[in-house]
């Protein structure tokens, strides 16, 4: 084990997080205590429903869902018409309808959104929710997410069985898929919610002054999300998701990639902007006492939205219900939710559940095998991004080197010059004492940003160390795949190389949201996917903060007489060391070892193991990889040793 894979600085990074985003709410807290009037809640409203707005970007409906009946289900209670529809052209969405019997006239209606459930709408908690909600006399819509139920999206795809019907994995996977191609898989989710809507109010059953929308974990987001991007929605009833992203990061909870809006801290809202965006509608927050999303959160988000709702004269249409069990749709809340629906909708919510024990899950299928993937002519949403893919190709120009550099500083906001960073001179190490060819680093720490550091390791061919950064003619940076110490122990160099651990790898490598997987750095939800999720909710990406602290580096050694300077990057590394030298004009060579042929190719790869710190949100739009190693060309050396697409069929280390 050496100094370098410690981890002694990987902590700083999540207190620095949390730091930033106390920051926002002290901010936005300040914001909400100076409205004063009805006049300053209404312009709070219309603003932050407008910032929502924007960040999820939906896109235009389509005038005909092409819905179809596959069959319907006799209930004592309701009957159960099994739907699909399509939200896109050939994108098939599967729900059931429940419609109480003996209706005389348009009545109310429920949307109901499923959690993280493999079997989306025939998991017990929903499936009794939505049927008790008809037999109480509601029309409802229970919908199959994307990714779950009858829309598992990878089943064919090669190695499925790493991630099909593991719905929280699907959905990570899409979601840095699309993100490549500028999208976010939050927007496509609530997409299908709204085409759902659409699909409800079009029943003539349905009287549209009176529908609610309601769901649980993953449905409670997407409740959450739905009713502050829709003004059809008359009430809602969010379980099991609103806290606050505070509490979230200060918790150290990675969230699914859905539940990350690009930009949303960076624009000033928390997630109780989104109960406030269509203030006062009325609206129930349930949270559980004993949940990962944590109520603290849920009594302080209800609190302040609570003001604004008194301003608009409407204290009462907001009420708040923390039960005493764990994260889930519980009977108790339920019941609340049935009470609070009811009451709004002029209908007796009394009475027991519905009685589901007779279900037979095989009778319920909306589609002949299960599954949508199986039907004719229809297309997953790996097909519909694929297609995109395609239209951004065609439409790319190959840019020249001042034209990628002026796309980085100004579309992507990454700072071409850093101030020379202080630096802090640690002990230096010998490594490998045991062999005749021991190696030598020595170690610096330089602070880039307050309250974060940068490790370097500094290593010469004289095997001598240096307590002072020595003036050099010329330096290799090193950047490196997982631990610089580790790996320039796997390399020879006759020149001067400093390593850089960047923020999450080697001596900064966090392991904060990592206890149970602290050996895999690649985990779906661990340290990097947690603060790569961080940078997004700020606006930002985790390659951004990592550049930088390459900039920097080069800052430092440049200040102490380093006369040139060449890169060198590995794996992971390679990406933020391509970057560095397109935005670096003193730098006169670049090498790749183990390198991504190409951004197009992480999102075309039906399962793509490259992680999403490694990937800039919409980057397809203007420029791929080969067209930036080409335009390097114009001013240095470049070598790209081998490709490593889908790397982790070796993992390198």
């Amino acid at each position: 084990m050496f100094a370098q894979d410690t981890a002694v600085y990987g902590a700083l990074l999540q207190e620095y997080n949390v730091a930033r985003i106390r920051e926002v709410n002290r901010e936005r807290a300040a914001r909400i205590a100076a409205l004063k009037t009805r006049e300053d809640a209404l312009a709070y409203v219309e603003s932050v429903r407008s910032t929502i707005a924007g960040i999820f970007d939906l896109p235009p409906r389509p005038e005909n869902l092409h819905p179809q009946i596959t069959g319907v289900v006799e209930c004592a209670d309701c009957r159960i018409e099994k739907v699909i529809f399509e939200s896109r052209p050939d994108f098939p969405v599967t729900a059931h309808l429940f419609v109480p019997h003996d209706l005389t006239a348009p009545s109310p209606a429920v949307l109901f959104l499923c959690g993280h459930s493999a079997n989306g709408k025939l998991f017990s908690p929903y499936h009794t929710g939505a049927r008790t909600l008809a037999k109480k006399g509601f029309v409802t819509l229970l919908v199959d997410p994307a990714g779950q139920g009858e829309r598992w999206q990878f089943t064919k795809a090669k190695r499925a069985a790493t991630i099909a019907g593991i719905c929280t994995r699907e959905h990570n996977m899409l979601g840095k898929q699309m993100y490549l191609a500028g999208e976010f898989f939050g927007s496509w989710r609530v997409h299908d919610v709204l085409c759902a809507l659409d699909y409800l109010l079009a029943r003539p059953e349905v009287d549209p002054a009176r529908v609610g929308v309601t769901g649980t974990s993953g449905g409670g987001t997407l409740s959450t999300f739905a009713q502050a991007l829709d003004p059809r929605f008359t009430m809602a009833a969010p379980s099991c998701y609103v806290t606050s992203w505070q509490r979230n990061i200060e918790n150290e909870l990675p969230a699914d990639v859905e539940q990350i809006p690009p930009g949303i801290l960076a624009a000033g809202c928390e997630m109780g902007d989104f109960i406030l965006a269509y203030a006062p509608r009325p609206i129930l927050l349930l949270g559980q006492k004993n949940d990962f999303f944590d109520c603290r959160g849920l009594s302080e988000t209800f609190e302040m939205c609570r003001k604004v709702y008194k301003l608009l004269g409407a204290e009462e249409n907001l009420q708040c219900f923390i039960g005493p069990d764990s994260h889930g749709y519980s009977p108790l809340h339920r019941r609340e939710m049935y009470k609070f629906f009811g009451g709004l909708a002029g209908i007796c919510a009394d009475g027991d559940e519905a009685d589901i024990s007779g279900l037979e899950s095989d009778k319920m299928l909306c589609t002949p095998t299960g599954q949508v993937a199986d039907l004719p002519g229809k297309r997953l949403i790996h097909d519909l991004i694929i297609e995109k893919l395609d239209r951004l190709a065609a439409g790319r120009k190959k840019l020249s080197l001042p034209e990628l550099k002026e796309l980085f500083t100004g579309q992507y906001a990454f700072s071409a010059e850093m101030p020379v960073p202080y630096c802090r001179s640690l002990r230096y190490e010998y490594v490998r004492n045991w062999e005749p060819a021991a190696k030598c680093f020595s170690r610096f720490a330089l602070e880039n940003t307050p309250g974060l550091i940068t490790p370097v390791i500094l290593r010469n061919p004289e095997n001598k160390a240096y307590f002072h950064f020595p003036e050099m003619e010329s330096l290799t940076v090193y950047i490196p795949h997982l631990s610089a110490a580790e790996e320039l122990c796997m390399y020879e160099y006759d020149t001067p190389v400093l390593g850089v651990d960047m923020q999450g790898i080697g001596a900064a490598l966090s392991r904060n949201c990592d206890l149970q997987h602290p050996d895999d750095f690649f985990n779906p939800y661990g340290c990097d996917y947690h603060f790569n999720s961080c940078e997004i909710l700020f606006g930002s990406s985790m390659l951004n903060r990592r550049v930088g602290e390459i900039i920097g580096a080069i800052a430092y050694a440049r200040s102490c007489g380093t006369g040139e300077f060449h890169i060198h990057g590995r794996g992971q590394g390679c990406i933020p060391a391509v970057i560095a030298a397109v935005l670096c004009d003193d730098i006169r060579s670049l090498k790749l070892i183990d390198a991504p042929q190409s951004f197009d190719l992480m999102a075309r790869e039906e399962i793509s193991e490259w992680p999403h710190a490694v990937m800039l949100r919409g980057i397809l739009k203007y420029t791929d990889l080969p067209d930036i190693y080409e335009a390097l060309k114009e001013k240095m050396t470049v070598k790209i040793c081998n490709y490593a697409n889908n790397f982790f069929e070796s993992k390198f280390l």
